[in-house]
């Protein structure tokens, strides 16, 4: 099969709304129409289930809460994990930092609808009913913004 082929099957399928969702068709053009990815996605600076050991370690009533951090451009997202709570932080420098209004925080996930939290003037804030699973946090502010790579909690 070539490529005009291929196009011409894919272009079939998104045409057919029995097919493929509205949720999935938005988010397949904005894929597309994301240019600079590289320039915009937050790097995963810290994982601690990717640390050595993190598989064996264990606390009471079973493991460790989850921490992960992200960055971008001066913000950081600070995550931590304990069963279906998920407490947060955002942090920036610059002119980041120096924003009087509260950020708004999303938590994206592939199959599902958004959980969205607003922080407080500390940058703290709390989800509960956090489920396992691939998800994604977007991170907006006036007129910044942090959107992290995809991770499976």
């Amino acid at each position: 099969m070539n490529d005009d082929e291929l196009m011409a099957l894919l272009g079939e399928a998104v045409a057919d709304e029995t097919a493929v969702s509205e949720r999935r068709r938005t988010a397949a053009r904005a894929a597309f129409t994301w240019r600079s990815v590289d320039a915009e996605l937050a790097e995963l600076l810290h994982d601690s289930a990717l640390e050595a050991g993190a598989a064996v370690r264990s606390g009471p009533g079973g493991a460790e809460p989850r921490t992960l951090s992200f960055g971008h451009s001066g913000l950081t997202l600070e995550i931590e994990v304990d069963g279906e709570v998920l407490l947060g932080q955002v942090i920036g420098t610059g002119e980041a930092a120096s924003a009087s209004e509260p950020a708004s925080v999303l938590l994206e996930r592939p199959d599902a609808d958004a959980q969205s939290a607003e922080t407080d003037a500390g940058g703290f804030f709390r989800l509960e009913g956090v489920r396992s699973g691939t998800v994604r946090f977007v991170v907006e502010q006036g007129g910044w913004s942090l959107t992290t790579p995809w991770v499976t909690l």
